[in-house]
């Protein structure tokens, strides 16, 4: 399984561009995730998985100056971003180019002290999901964190007509906050950005009851949802041990 094919750097554009009105209080989520990781014995590395333009990972390394956050994406046009808009903290941060599906980035020479991903899980069906639980898991150091910021599947008819319709509020106003004008909202509809209006086969979003179960099964304490909001939710799980 490969998501390779199915992201374009398109979307990485467009991404960058709108990004800032397409998700729901984007500053809360990256305050959210960084206050979910516990403090670690300096030095200590920190996995953001799919990275985008870096905006967690700078939250991250604002929070843990003592940490090295390494930013993991697919996309090239997304790590050149990363690259260039976190110059100024060159030491604490690198980028790696990666597929969320593989395997072969799962073993590290480092056990991580917590692993992030925003917006990005979803894009796994619920079988790969329960995989990447499970290696996340065993790559993580005792203590660590698994924080994952995302999508989640409404569960009937009527939670997924309340989500798209959230969804499509937070993105005018925010567009409205932002620029003054529509065309945040305009471009989130040209794009059919959300997969509770237009689906396809990129996004598979699973339930977050299924969710909370498989971080569970694959050894996660303190499994928690943290925050939720027009279909987004920031959940996860800690490894036991010190």
């Amino acid at each position: 399984m490969s998501l390779q094919q199915d992201w374009e750097e398109q979307d990485s554009s467009e991404f960058i561009e709108f990004g800032e009105y397409f998700v729901p209080e984007r500053q809360t989520q990256i305050d959210v995730v960084t206050s979910l990781i516990p403090e670690q014995q300096a030095p200590f590395e920190i996995l953001d998985l799919c990275c985008g333009q870096g905006r967690l990972s700078e939250g991250l390394i604002k929070a843990f100056p003592q940490a090295t956050v390494v930013g993991m994406d697919l996309s090239p046009t997304m790590l050149g971003v990363a690259r260039r808009e976190l110059s100024a903290y060159e030491k604490q941060f690198r980028t790696e180019q990666f597929d969320l599906a593989e395997k072969a980035w799962r073993t590290r020479d480092e056990a991580p002290a917590a692993v992030v991903s925003s917006l990005a899980v979803h894009h796994l069906d619920g079988e790969g999901k329960q995989e990447l639980f499970g290696d996340v898991f065993e790559m993580l150091r005792p203590g660590g964190v698994l924080v994952i910021a995302d999508l989640i599947q409404p569960v009937g008819e009527r939670g997924v007509a309340l989500t798209r319709r959230m969804w499509n509020e937070a993105v005018k106003e925010q567009g409205l906050a932002g620029t003054g004008s529509l065309e945040p909202y305009e471009k989130f509809h040209t794009l059919e950005w959300s997969c509770y209006e237009y689906p396809d086969d990129l996004d598979k979003p699973s339930p977050i009851f299924d969710q909370l179960s498989w971080l569970r099964d694959a050894g996660f304490s303190e499994v928690d949802v943290h925050w939720l909001k027009a279909g987004h939710a920031i959940y996860g799980g800690l490894k036991p041990g010190k």
